[in-house]
């Protein structure tokens, strides 16, 4: 660890982008995998037990999340490998994906990402804290001191800024007792938000029971969320990248949304639109599909399996328009109207640094 690394994570600005980069990188990483395999996987494997195995594979991925994310904190801060490793258990302890219960350890998918970001951003600090300070011991000192400390705070916090996650989900959940069309327009916009942020839209939906209408309307929350990262980043940011942002998840540019808000006003456009063709075209789901968007086609999927006929000619029709090909052109449309139009922000402030 150079000390031009140390300085620099003493800044706000510096230590905040390389956990936020981290976070996103981690994300992606595990949640990639599943995004584009996992339907397609569990259509296949009643025909080929191949199938069933790559499904576990991609499902083991995503519950290493906090792992993964960990490791690109660490990384991002230039640590070397037993600092990684360190920060990396930290993380995983304090995001709460375990669970002791009499008959063993219980697992419950990637945790709380909020906490998680938290755990993570204080083992980094006891790192930096510790410093070269164990020398030869830091093998032997150094993982306990970190886990210990950081992990421990994080438990103890856990319950708490869950709270966090369960307020958002009673705030999305008022929204079902309004006008279907303001309900639509409110969740979707809702949801196009809260998939940039380090909270969970599958938990949110889940939590409350979102099915119907309204996981439609979030689903093209997220494809809103989705199409305007890729259409504003591809013109700065690797094309993978914007790949990863479309198919995987918008995450991946929350450290770009930080540092320039604004960027997020097209896609609240393009979401509130969405949001009312959710309602003209009774686009439904479930509470686990409400947080995928179009991610591995498992929103247009059930949104199919919902609506009267199954997948006909009209009905693949609609999905096509209302999750392609009109999200696509408001996106851009959007897009142009506030970057071009209104000077509201650069294509530059699109940019993602990896």
């Amino acid at each position: 660890m150079t000390n031009e690394v140390k300085n620099d994570a003493l800044t706000v600005k510096s230590y905040t982008n390389n956990v936020l980069t981290g976070l996103a990188i981690g994300i992606v990483a595990g949640l990639v995998p599943s995004a584009l395999l996992s339907e397609l996987c569990k259509a296949l494997a009643p025909h080929a037990p191949i199938f069933a195995i790559i499904l576990q594979i991609v499902t083991i991925i995503m519950f290493t999340v906090p792992l993964l994310i960990g490791t690109a904190i660490a990384f991002r801060f230039k640590f070397n490998p037993i600092q990684m490793v360190s920060v990396a258990s930290a993380t995983y302890i304090g995001s709460g994906a375990l669970n002791f219960t009499p008959n063993g350890v219980l697992v419950t998918g990637m945790g709380d990402l909020i906490n998680t970001l938290l755990t993570a951003s204080i083992a980094v600090a006891v790192v930096l804290i510790i410093g070269d300070r164990l020398k030869a011991f830091a093998p032997l000192f150094l993982p306990t001191i970190v886990c210990v400390v950081s992990g421990g705070i994080g438990l103890w916090i856990l319950p708490y800024v869950r709270k966090i996650t369960m307020a958002v989900g009673q705030l999305v959940d008022s929204y079902f007792a309004l006008a279907p069309i303001l309900m639509g327009i409110l969740v979707a916009v809702s949801f196009s938000i809260i998939i940039v942020s380090p909270i969970s839209t599958v938990a949110i939906a889940t939590a409350i029971s979102m099915s119907g209408i309204a996981s439609g309307a979030g689903n093209l929350g997220v494809v809103a969320a989705a199409v305007g990262m890729f259409l504003g980043g591809m013109r700065v940011n690797p094309i993978g990248l914007s790949l990863s942002a479309l198919l995987g998840t918008p995450k991946i540019m929350i450290a770009a949304i930080v540092r320039k808000p604004i960027i997020l006003l097209p896609v609240i456009l393009n979401a509130a639109v969405l949001g009312v063709l959710a309602v003209v075209f009774k686009i439904q789901g479930t509470p686990i599909s409400a947080g995928f968007g179009f991610s591995g086609l498992v929103g247009p999927i059930n949104a199919i399996r919902f609506m009267p006929g199954g997948g006909t000619a009209a009905n693949l029709l609609i999905i096509v328009l209302v999750f392609i090909i009109i999200p696509f052109a408001l996106g851009w449309f959007f897009e142009w109207l506030c970057r071009t139009q209104l000077h509201l922000y650069t294509k530059e402030d699109y940019i993602e640094k990896q």
